[in-house]
């Protein structure tokens, strides 16, 4: 057992769930505070927040964004990414997964009664990872 710190056991990959007809949702404004962005299924892949901005996810369709502690890193991963329909702002997602204590998951510039409803899915809030998290984007009417 190595003992070097694995800030890879720290990670998150939200899953967005793009459940409009027409809205083609992309990634705006890739923000990493702490750790990195990587290839979904391999955190030595690193991506840069280059990379992660302006993905799209077309209609009926998902997108996972991956983010990681660095492998000789004690922190943990924090950032932030927002999500647009064109030149509309549909909400920033921020999360915080630090290598002790809580971890933190949040819907920020959200309009509540707006054109579009965010629901966000179970994440973990203590021990461990952030995981999985699913993020679903509907658009009202």
């Amino acid at each position: 057992m190595s003992d070097q710190p694995d800030g890879y056991s720290d990670y998150v990959i939200i899953h967005i769930i793009n459940s409009t007809m027409r809205a083609v949702i992309s990634i705006e404004n890739a923000n990493i505070k702490h750790g990195k962005f990587h290839v979904n299924g391999d955190k030595d892949s690193e991506l840069s927040t280059t990379d992660i901005t302006h993905m799209l996810i077309p209609p009926n369709s998902d997108l996972d964004i991956s983010s990681c502690g660095r492998s000789s890193d004690l922190y943990g991963t924090e950032g932030s990414i927002d999500l647009y329909d064109g030149d509309t702002k549909i909400a920033k997602l921020y999360w915080n997964d630090p290598r002790v204590g809580p971890n933190d998951f949040q819907i920020w510039d959200y309009r509540m009664g707006g054109q579009y409803m965010v629901t966000l899915g179970v994440w973990n809030r203590e021990g461990g990872s952030l995981g999985r998290v699913d993020l679903e984007v509907v658009m009202k009417g």
